[in-house]
Order: structure tokens, then C-alpha cells, then sequence
């Protein structure tokens, strides 16, 4: 497992971030109706492995409630001047505690092979079952 610190912004660059993870571990997909619409592409990150270098004022939020559910498992966080959404954050023990979902397009220096060579992994949790890909992920 290979660590390294990876730097990402949004599109107009007042929001930037540092966060250290291996990306050889891979990245993921999820069917979700949120993860659909948005087409993400996320990494998880430790909430230790994160650090916010510039923009918080600018840092807009967006919690969403799957039906179902009592309350939001992910608070998403973009920038409100330019509007495209960085990360999203959450606190699950099973997951360590906190941590990042982060949003791979806005990795502004990671390697293009390693990313092409990440496996992917995919979450059906369109149908609560996140412990499997969903049948079809092509539009993922």
C-alpha cells in the first residue's frame, strides 16, 4: 500500500484540499439516486488523511435523507462560487469514524496511469445492497 498526499481544488480554485491515500486501493461508483444524477466518482479518505488548505468560507452544504432512513449519512460539501461539489463527509464506525468521500475529478495532480489502472468498485445501493455491484454499471 502506497500512500501519497494528493492535491485537489474546484474549477475556480478558491477551494483547495490535501488529502493522503493510496489510489492503487481503487475508486468507487455508486448506483444511489444522488450518486446517479452527479455522476460520481469518489475515494474514501480517513478523516485524519484530510486537511482543508483554503476556501472554508466558501464551502456550501447538501444534506440529502434516503427514504427510508431517519437521517443523512453523507453531507456534501461544493463551492459556491463556481458550484462544483469537492467532497462529501461523514462519521460511521464502521468505517473508522469520520472520513471523505472525495470527488476524483477534482484531484488536480494525480497520476493519470494511476488512475486509468485504480480498479473501481461499485455500490448497489439503489437497492441497499452495498455489499455488491449493481447488474449493470455502464453508465456509472
Amino acid at each position: 500500500m502506497a500512500t501519497h498526499a494528493h492535491h485537489g481544488s474546484c474549477h475556480c480554485q478558491a477551494v483547495k484540499y490535501e488529502a493522503t491515500f493510496d489510489l492503487s486501493a481503487g475508486t468507487n461508483r455508486c448506483n444511489c439516486s444522488i450518486c446517479t444524477k452527479a455522476r460520481a466518482w469518489f475515494a474514501f479518505v480517513r478523516g485524519d488523511d484530510f486537511k482543508l488548505l483554503s476556501g472554508e468560507d466558501l464551502l456550501s452544504s447538501y444534506q440529502w435523507v434516503p427514504p427510508g432512513r431517519e437521517h443523512s449519512v453523507l453531507t456534501y460539501r461544493f463551492c459556491s462560487k463556481c458550484g462544483v461539489r469537492l467532497f462529501g463527509t461523514g462519521d460511521i464506525p464502521q468505517m473508522g469514524g469520520r472520513f471523505y468521500a472525495l470527488h476524483i475529478p477534482t484531484l488536480d495532480d494525480a497520476d493519470r496511469e494511476a488512475l486509468v489502472n485504480a480498479p473501481i468498485n461499485y455500490f448497489d445501493n439503489a437497492h441497499d445492497q452495498p455489499d455488491r455491484a449493481p447488474e449493470d454499471v455502464r453508465l456509472l
